[in-house]
Order: C-alpha cells, then sequence, then structure tokens
C-alpha cells in the first residue's frame, strides 16, 4: 500500500535530527493555525476564515466533502454529475484552481491539472476543516489566490477506543467505516477504514446518440494512520499516512462505459521541539501523489490516458514569541514537482525554494498582523509576495479590520505543455503566472456561540490564463479580471434552537470585456437550521445561487438557470454509545445544473448509525 523505502527514508530522517516542539496549546476558545501558520485564538485573527469542528461535520447532515463546502460563506461548487465525479470550489469569486487545498499541511493538487480530488475525500475521517478567504500566497506560495483549504484528519486522545459507522442510501448507496484511535503512555494514534459505493446517476444529461443514458457508479476505499510519539517533554515526533483508491464512472462516448480510476497518497513525518519557552521549531517532509487511469469505450484492460504527479516538499518553520512585541513565524521550504503522462511533455519537473515570514502582535486594542514570501521556481524565476493586515477591537465583542495582500498562481505543467493544435486545448511554455492584489474591510462581532460579520473585498487579478479565442485552444495570459464583493454571515442559538445563514454578492467579472466568469453567480447564500431537544435533533439546511454562464463569453445558449435546494436531517442518540443519522436530501426534487448537461441529484434520502466508545 506504501512505499516502504520511503517510509524507511521518513524514519531515517526522523532519528538524524533533533526534535521540535509541540504546537502552542490555547485553552478554551477555538484555535485557528492556517490563518497565519501558527495556533491563535479565533478571536483574534484578522482574516476571513471559517472553523468546522467535528461535531459541526457530524451536525451538518452532509454526505460528501464538496457538499459541507458550498453551503459555507463565500464558496461555490459545481460537479460534472453526481457523487464522486469531478468537484471543483469557487472562492470568493476566484476560479477553481486559485483555491489551495491542503491535508495536514500536505499539498494534494494535481501539477496537471491544477484540481484537487476533494470528491475522493471522505468526511468520515475529517477532525476539522479551516477555511482561509482571501490571497495568501505570502503564507503558502503559489496557487493561493482565492484562499486555502485545509482539512485536519483526526488524531488520537484519551484512552483506546473503537468507532463505527455504516448507512444506506438512494441510488443503492453504502457506506461504512471503522476507527481505532486514542492515546497509549507518551504515544498518540489513529487508524482509519472507509469504504463508499454507490450505482449513481447517468452524470450527462440524455441527449440522443451523444452519451451514454446508463447509470454511473462510484466507489472509493480509503485508509489512514497517524502516529504522534512525546519523546520527552516538549519534544514529539509524528507520522501521518493516507490512501484512496477510487473507480468513478462517466459519460464521455455513446452506449459504451468510459471510466476513471484514481490513487491518492500522501505521507509526512513532522519533528517538534520546544527549543526555548518562547521558541518552537518543526522541521517536516511530506510527500504526495496523484495517479488516474482513464478508461474509455469499455475497454478496461489498457488505460486510454495516464496521469500521475508527485510532490516532495521540506519545511523548516520557527515560531518565537517575543514577549511585549508578538509572535513571529519565520521559515524555509523546498518543493519537488514532476509528473508522468502518456502525453509528451517538454518538461516533466521544477523545484521551488521559498522563504517566508508571518507576525501577529496585539497592542492593547490594537492588532496588527503581517506576512512575507519569496518563491523561485525554477520554470519562470523568482516571485515575491506579502500582506498586512490592521485590526482595531472597539469592544471585546467588536472588531473592525482592514487589509491588503498579494499572490500568485503557477501555470500548471498541462498549461505550459499540453501538445494538441487547432482548436484542441493546447499548452505555452511562455505563459506568466497569474497575479493577484486583494484590499477587503470587515466588521466582525463574536460573544459566546454568536457571531455576526461583513466582509468587502476588491480582488484583481492580473496575466489570467485562458484559451485564446473560441476557434484556438493556445492557452495566453490573455485576461484580466476584478472580482468585488460583500459577504454577511451570521449565527446565533436560543436554548434548544440554532440559526445560521450567509449571503454573498459578488461581480466576478472579466476585463475590459465586463463579461462574468465562468460558473460564477452574482448572488448565492445559505440558511441552516438546528433544533436540540434531550436525545433528538432536527436540522435544515437551504442553499440558493443565481443564475450563471457556463462560459467565459457569456453565451445565450450556455446559461445556468439559478436553483434552491432544501434539505433535511435528524439525529437521535440511543444510548452514549450509538446515534441514528437520518437525512433527506433535495426535499423539493429540483432539476438543476452547476455544469451545462451535466445532471445533479434529484429526491434523495440516507439513513446510517454511528459507534463511538
Amino acid at each position: 500500500m506504501f512505499d516502504n523505502k520511503t517510509l524507511a527514508a521518513l524514519l531515517a530522517l526522523a532519528t538524524g535530527h533533533a526534535a521540535v516542539a509541540a504546537d502552542p496549546v490555547t485553552t478554551g476558545e477555538t484555535v485557528v493555525v492556517t490563518a497565519t501558520r501558527s495556533a491563535i485564538p479565533l478571536s483574534r485573527v484578522l482574516a476571513d476564515v471559517t472553523v468546522l469542528g467535528r461535531e459541526e461535520i457530524e451536525q451538518s447532515g452532509s454526505l460528501t466533502l464538496p457538499e459541507l463546502l458550498s453551503r459555507q460563506p463565500g464558496v461555490e461548487a459545481y460537479s460534472n454529475g453526481g457523487e464522486g465525479k469531478s468537484a471543483s470550489l469557487l472562492l470568493r469569486g476566484a476560479k477553481a484552481d486559485h483555491v489551495l487545498v491542503l491535508v495536514d499541511g500536505m499539498r494534494i493538487a494535481s501539477v496537471t491539472t491544477g484540481a484537487t480530488s476533494l470528491e475522493h475525500l471522505p468526511l468520515a475521517a475529517i477532525e476539522k476543516i479551516e477555511i482561509l478567504r482571501g490571497p495568501v500566497s505570502s503564507l503558502y506560495g503559489a496557487d493561493a489566490i482565492g484562499g486555502v483549504i485545509q482539512i485536519f484528519t483526526k488524531r488520537g486522545e484519551g484512552g483506546p477506543a473503537l468507532s463505527f459507522h455504516a448507512g444506506i442510501g438512494a441510488e443503492h448507496k453504502r457506506s461504512s467505516g471503522a476507527g481505532l484511535s486514542g492515546k497509549a503512555g507518551n504515544t498518540a494514534f489513529n487508524l482509519a477504514f472507509e469504504h463508499n459505493r454507490t450505482d449513481g446517476i447517468s452524470s450527462r444529461r440524455y441527449l440522443p446518440g451523444k452519451y451514454n443514458p446508463d447509470r454511473d457508479g462510484y466507489e472509493n476505499t480509503t485508509y489512514l494512520a497517524s502516529v504522534q510519539h512525546e519523546l520527552a517533554a516538549g519534544h514529539s515526533l509524528g507520522l501521518n499516512l493516507y490512501q484512496t483508491e477510487a473507480s468513478s464512472a462517466y459519460d464521455a462516448t455513446v452506449n459504451k462505459a468510459d471510466e476513471l480510476r484514481s490513487r491518492l497518497q500522501g505521507h509526512s513525518i513532522e519533528l517538534k521541539n520546544r527549543l526555548r519557552a518562547n521558541w518552537q521549531s518543526t522541521l517536516r517532509y511530506a510527500e504526495t501523489n496523484d495517479r488516474q487511469h482513464t478508461f474509455t469505450k469499455g475497454n478496461f484492460g489498457t488505460p486510454s490516458a495516464i496521469a500521475a504527479t508527485r510532490q516532495q516538499e521540506w519545511q523548516w518553520q520557527h515560531d518565537v514569541q517575543w514577549q511585549g512585541v508578538g509572535q513571529f513565524s519565520l521559515g524555509a521550504a523546498h518543493t519537488e514537482q514532476q509528473i508522468e503522462t502518456l502525453n509528451s511533455f517538454n518538461g516533466t519537473r521544477r523545484n521551488v525554494d521559498s522563504l517566508f515570514a508571518a507576525y501577529q502582535g496585539s497592542f492593547g486594542a490594537h492588532r496588527l498582523q503581517g506576512s512575507l514570501r519569496h518563491d523561485d521556481n525554477s520554470q519562470f524565476g523568482d516571485k515575491a509576495t506579502g500582506q498586512l493586515g490592521y485590526g482595531y477591537a472597539l469592544t471585546p465583542q467588536w472588531l473592525l479590520g482592514a487589509a491588503y495582500g498579494t499572490a500568485f498562481k503557477a501555470p500548471t505543467f498541462n498549461q505550459l505543455y499540453w501538445s494538441g493544435s487547432g482548436a484542441s486545448y493546447h499548452g505555452n511554455p511562455a505563459l506568466r503566472p497569474e497575479e493577484a492584489r486583494n484590499r477587503e474591510l470587515s466588521l466582525k462581532w463574536r460573544q459566546q456561540g454568536d457571531y455576526f460579520s461583513v466582509i468587502a473585498f476588491d480582488n484583481r487579478i492580473d496575466n489570467l490564463i485562458a484559451s485564446k479565442s473560441v476557434s484556438d485552444g493556445l492557452q495566453v495570459n490573455i485576461d484580466e479580471a476584478r472580482i468585488t464583493g460583500q459577504t454577511l454571515e451570521a449565527g446565533r442559538s436560543w436554548g434548544d434552537f440554532s440559526l445560521a445563514g450567509s449571503i454573498t454578492s459578488q461581480r466576478p467579472r472579466s476585463q475590459p470585456s465586463g463579461k462574468l466568469l465562468a460558473r460564477h453567480a452574482k448572488l448565492f447564500g445559505a440558511l441552516t437550521a438546528g433544533w436540540q431537544r434531550n436525545r433528538a435533533r432536527l436540522s435544515a439546511e437551504w442553499r440558493a445561487s443565481g443564475r450563471r454562464y457556463d462560459d467565459a463569453d457569456n453565451s445565450a445558449d450556455k446559461v445556468l438557470g439559478g436553483y434552491g435546494v432544501l434539505n433535511l436531517g435528524a439525529d437521535y442518540q440511543l444510548d452514549k454509545q450509538w446515534t441514528l443519522n437520518t437525512r433527506l436530501s433535495n426535499v423539493g426534487d429540483k432539476r438543476y445544473e452547476t455544469v451545462k448537461d451535466y445532471n445533479q441529484p434529484r429526491r434523495g434520502w440516507f439513513v446510517g448509525v454511528r459507534y463511538a466508545q
């Protein structure tokens, strides 16, 4: 399942360096890591960030990660069909490949397409999700123009405990999983297995003589493992592993089956040490692999296409707390990206060397956060980015903020080297990185579990990569884009009842044409309500989006109509260990599309059970 030589090399690296610090502990309040690269209380974060813990994930009733993320403020989602089909996120109006996704700090996007296979990550394996909006290349390097979504898998704590879940649903959906986690002595561990299968729906809208009208099924198996060992007080060593294997049918040919088989792997090792009372250091090596085999026209013996990418990253970060001044984070990283495909590429690897620094400080009612980063890419040279944010605490509950930041996106290997001719997609080695400049203002209020915020943003993206024209698929730096908008978010609880919602109004337009960016709505939002009484919890969720265009030309025959979808859920705690959960999705049986001519699931249901010691 995992390369033994690679694991042996990781363990050798671990034992050959000094141990590094454990993360700083902050008690009594939600802690955010992604916003500043180090732990900080949510109340002190100036950036636009959302934190979803395990309880929120379970109570959401969502069955897939894209579904859960699509109901968050400023997030739009689209997919090529039902469950397990290619899914993409748009964050604050930025394109799908402008969103950087991390799993336990590891980059998991394909370097050929720039896409992240979110559809293959099971929710049951996730402990926490942090959504950071806005350009943050100064913290994380290339591709973070729209923001960063970081996914944290489960970690062991407390006594060893078993967990189990299983369920069935519409379209012959079957899901199950089990885990063992806990802490024995100085070693914390988590082992988990997840399996999901569905017969699915037909991905494409039925068009006679064009696409296969059969069901397009999906199957996924995921394994996860993590171990953290405390070598001594303040010294620890951690190892994280994950692998997911998936097969997903899709419609590309008439009356014959097509299938995409994927394998995603990642492993990392971290050495942590508290060098002094105010100085922590983290040394990490991570490797991720994304391999996809495409089979068409019913031929499952020989793939018609292979896309395999590997990313390796070495990173060393130091966090220093200076009393009366603030906290500084300084670090260096080296990244290697490599590809293997059936297509003949002129370039198959590149390296990136990076230096970064971040700062956060509080002076009475004043908050100050900033970051700088320099990336040296072997393909296109140097790129420097930065960010500066200021906040003023009007009261302990109210925080007024302003920020400015820059970001960039490196061209993918497909955009640079994919071979094609005429109207087909083909790469351009002369492409320059896309560059972004973002300004925003914010007003936030938070008191216990209640919150309110309004964020106004203005993001300008230069050198936007797109096809030269409808008749010429050459990738060129042809477009500029300006994305302006506002997001309003609020939530409150009254005894057993809770209500939360968000609405985003935006103008994501190409310049100077003024046309809307493809698949972006000008208005979208979500509303959720929950009611808890004794052992029972009821929930309702409504998601809505205005109309969009499926292409950058805003063609009249490419309009995607607006829609609203209502989902209902109910959980009942049978006893301290067993919980019954049910869900009714798309209650109104709404027919809608997020990609032109691709179906979305109609009314569906799910019934499951969870066990946790």
